[in-house]
């Protein structure tokens, strides 16, 4: 039975559903073939592994069907009966998509057979269950509207016309509509950032300009959708402050897909400000927003990506909360891929090191790291780099940097805007040794004007380099 349907299903059970299953299968409702139930109780034996080395559909047979000749057809017949059972199971789970759909479906079903006090008795207590419920997403918003359009029907026979039920439905229509479209938008203008493309955004003219103009509800997911876009279009810091305070004030209303990619949207608009405006505020703004989410246990979604790991210590010792970035390190560093976990460990308590001018102890510990994604590559050469030079090894520093610029300048991987400012880092960590060593004033003098013009005129910030550049030529003596 090696990787049949059947087993390949029932692989992906947890032991609550392979329960709820066995029910299932029992049930005369769905199943009153005996042998079908016989068949699913002998292959639980077998869960969670299903080893095929044991599982022999010979063996299986005998159990099912007793003594006599083994048939083929006989057996695989029963298999295939009870993976489309399973696959009637699955279409009676309910799911986020449609949690309401079993209430609606009896609300329908009431209708249709013309009961209709008991059709308004379910629809009233099921109004009362929805002004309990605290997260009001899109998912709630559809469910929501359902509802509205049952108590409509209800309505009809006290009021047949009435414009104020038909507003309601729409009202309600709208919303779970608006919030649909913002969603779509926020991800296609961030998927088209990231990847330097764009996509068709359908009566994006028409509805940005109803959100920035004429929107005023008050569904806290659909005024964070709104924002977000105001702020991805406009790229104006005041839409990222209302933004923030939104996402933190409404923060327990968002489902945990919601919170991670609104966070991620947020956070992309603090590391642009970091990363190419070099503004020192967002500094504090993302350990505000990663502090935030650490303390609301919302550091990842689905599993933990290790570039996500070493970014919050990254975040947390920009701002200079040690404790807070060894804590971090301590609760989820169990949580990272085997294969990475010691190249994230290295590289975070390296950059704590370093943070904290521990130079020589985070010099060893980013020599054992060896990431294999290319821009983590890349920040742990950078780093190596400016350990060096902060530890006085001018000449290791000089011969690194012409080694990276070589091999960064052949590099496929590293988009354009990412090889200038690093290749703009290198060229000015050279000009910071010159000013160091020069003993003559007129070179000195020329080196430091030289370094000025440079670094204003077009050196960005990645990964933090720009501000490095700036503290590191604040401890030089310029006399």
């Amino acid at each position: 039975m090696k990787n049949t349907k059947l087993v390949k299903l029932l692989q992906t059970f947890t032991p609550a559903e392979l329960k709820k299953f066995r029910d299932f299968v029992n049930s005369p409702y769905f199943n009153k073939n005996k042998n079908i139930i016989k068949l699913n109780n002998e292959l639980e034996k077998y869960y969670p592994g299903f080893d095929p080395e044991e599982l022999n559909e010979e063996v299986i047979y005998k159990k099912v069907f007793g003594a006599g000749e083994y048939d083929y057809f006989k057996i695989k017949n029963i298999i295939s009966d009870l993976y489309n059972l399973g696959l009637e199971f699955l279409k009676q789970q309910s799911n986020i998509v449609t949690n309401f759909s079993p209430d609606y479906n009896m609300l329908t079903q009431l209708r249709g057979r013309k009961l209709m006090t008991l059709h308004k008795n379910f629809v009233t207590q099921y109004e009362k269950k929805f002004k309990q419920i605290n997260i009001k997403d899109g998912f709630h918003l559809y469910n929501e509207y359902l509802l509205v359009t049952e108590r409509h029907f209800s309505k009809l026979l006290e009021k047949p016309s009435s414009i104020e039920m038909i507003q309601d439905e729409f009202n309600r229509f709208h919303d779970y509509t608006l919030v649909n479209l913002l969603k779509f938008y926020a991800l296609m203008l961030h998927i088209g950032k990231e990847n330097n493309t764009s996509a068709e955004l359908k009566m994006f003219d028409e509805v940005f300009n109803y959100i920035e103009n004429s929107y005023s509800g008050s569904n806290p997911i659909i005024n964070i959708y709104k924002y977000i876009i105001l702020l991805t279009v406009k790229r104006n810091t005041k839409y990222y402050y209302i933004l923030k305070e939104q996402f933190i004030e409404n923060f327990d209303q968002l489902t945990s897909e919601e919170a991670y990619y609104t966070l991620m949207y947020i956070f992309g608009y603090c590391m642009d400000r970091f990363n190419i405006n070099s503004d020192r505020r967002f500094i504090k703004e993302c350990y505000d927003l990663f502090n935030h989410s650490y303390r609301k246990k919302m550091v990842f979604l689905g599993e933990l990506l290790y570039p996500d790991f070493i970014n919050y210590v990254k975040v947390f010792m920009r701002f200079g909360n040690k404790a807070l970035a060894g804590k971090f390190i301590e609760d989820y560093s169990g949580l990272l891929p085997a294969d990475q976990l010691d190249n994230c460990i290295n590289f975070s308590n390296a950059f704590v090191y370093h943070c904290t001018g521990q130079l020589k102890e985070a010099l060893a510990l980013i020599s054992k790291v060896n990431f294999p994604l290319q821009i983590m590559k890349v920040q742990v050469k950078i780093m190596q780099i400016q350990l060096n030079y902060q530890l006085g090894y001018f000449e290791e520093t000089r011969e690194q940097s012409e080694y990276f610029r070589k091999s960064l300048v052949k590099e496929e991987q590293i988009s354009a805007d990412y090889k200038r400012s690093i290749l703009g880092f290198l060229k000015l960590i050279v000009s910071l040794i010159n000013i160091k060593l020069s003993t003559d004033k007129k070179s000195k003098e020329y080196e430091i004007n030289k370094f000025k013009y440079d670094m204003n005129l077009n050196q960005k910030n990645h990964f933090g380099i720009k501000f490095w550049l700036e503290d590191r030529f604040a401890e030089i003596d310029l006399k």
